[in-house]
């Protein structure tokens, strides 16, 4: 089995500073080797957990780093900080205006996880604010978003002119990013619908997520939110079903959540959901994946002994990798998204319906021809 002596002793010491808490991260990176400070500023950054860095040098007084670069790593912290508490400030307007409207949405992900989860949640990196609607409010959720200044692209706007077009839009996609339409800090907005793309039939319905929401506090605000057991399952999904824990920024997420809720998580609920919907053994990838790094063990909540299966070798190997040597951004991550649930799922039923979901999506011709008119009006690329 490969042990944290086999990696790095940036990414070791990255490790350490994303996870924190009451138990520490074992092993000493590769023997001999010390720590390259430069080397652990770029993966920092690249983790999307600088700030994390920031706070856990500060907090061990670490005199090896040098004055110059804990000065620039504090402004960047400080920085995200007060990027954090700007995107609250226009979460809680756009909460507030959806609600008036009538408008059934809840805020999720980072702009949600860095309040909910952290111990403070300027440490918590993210560059956007996601909301997730009703489905069939989305067109009045798009106006609020309007009169805040935000709007599709043109290309979305040229596929949502046509309703029919719109309807296969909104069932064969999950977001619609917004962007903009003057200048504003926040860069993008984006509406959800779905918890990721309908063909890797990972779907909850609005009712399944909203299903005994709770009330939280953030900032004087009260937010209605999905209930814990639901945070969590969002988590894997998108954490692991899409980003397949490419970045230590996605396992400080769980770790949090696991470590502040785990005892007291419905984990009935939690194995029910993710048997349904053909990803528990992701569930337990991901939790192997906390309990190798930290030796804390949320797999028996799951079942006895599981800890000695998971996280797989491969698996886990597949993760090092991409944390050590980073992962080159492809073109499309769809082949990607696709190829790793092929092999994650649960069931051969889970897949098959994966892999034709897939060539249903490729053969429907319904929203391939607007999209084929749309790249057609564009300018063609004039030669030097």
């Amino acid at each position: 089995m490969i042990s944290l002596d086999q990696v790095s002793s940036q990414l070791l010491f990255l490790i350490k500073a994303s996870l924190k808490g009451e138990v520490e991260t074992t092993g000493s990176g590769k023997s001999g080797e010390s720590v390259d400070w430069g080397k652990l500023v770029e993966l920092s950054h690249w983790h999307q957990v600088t700030c994390l860095l920031y706070d856990h040098l500060s907090s061990t007084d670490n005199k090896q780093i040098s004055t110059g670069v804990l000065e620039k790593l504090k402004e960047q912290g400080t920085s995200q900080a007060v990027f954090n508490m700007i995107f609250l400030k226009k979460s809680n307007e756009l909460n507030a205006a959806l609600s008036t409207e009538g408008v059934e949405a809840f805020l999720m992900k980072g702009a949600l996880w860095a309040w909910m989860l952290y111990e403070n949640p300027g440490l918590r990196e993210f560059g956007d604010i996601d909301f997730f609607l009703k489905k069939e409010q989305i067109h009045e959720g798009l106006a609020v978003m309007a009169k805040y200044g935000f709007e599709p692209d043109n290309y979305r706007k040229y596929l949502l002119e046509n309703d029919k077009v719109a309807k296969l839009y909104f069932n064969t996609d999950y977001q619609l990013p917004l962007t903009p339409v003057t200048t504003n800090m926040l860069q993008s907005l984006e509406v959800q619908w779905n918890t990721t793309y309908p063909r890797y039939h990972y779907s909850f319905s609005w009712e399944e997520l909203s299903e005994q929401r709770i009330s939280f506090e953030i900032a004087g605000s009260s937010l209605s939110v999905p209930r814990i057991e639901n945070q969590l399952l969002m988590m894997i999904i998108h954490h692991a079903g899409v980003e397949q824990w490419d970045k230590l920024k996605f396992v400080a997420d769980l770790v949090r959540l696991l470590r502040k809720y785990g005892q007291q998580l419905d984990w009935n609920y939690v194995i029910l959901k993710t048997k349904q919907k053909g990803f528990y053994k992701l569930l337990l990838e991901s939790l192997g994946l906390i309990y190798f790094l930290s030796g804390e063990n949320f797999l028996r909540f799951c079942g006895e002994n599981l800890e000695k299966k998971y996280p797989s070798q491969k698996f886990l190997e597949k993760v090092l990798t991409h944390w050590e040597n980073k992962r080159e951004k492809p073109v499309t991550k769809s082949w990607q998204i696709f190829y790793f649930n092929m092999i994650y799922r649960d069931r051969l039923s889970d897949k098959l319906a994966i892999l034709f979901s897939h060539l249903a999506y490729l053969l429907e011709w319904r929203l391939i021809i607007p999209k084929a008119r749309w790249y057609r009006r564009l300018p063609k690329p004039t030669s030097n």
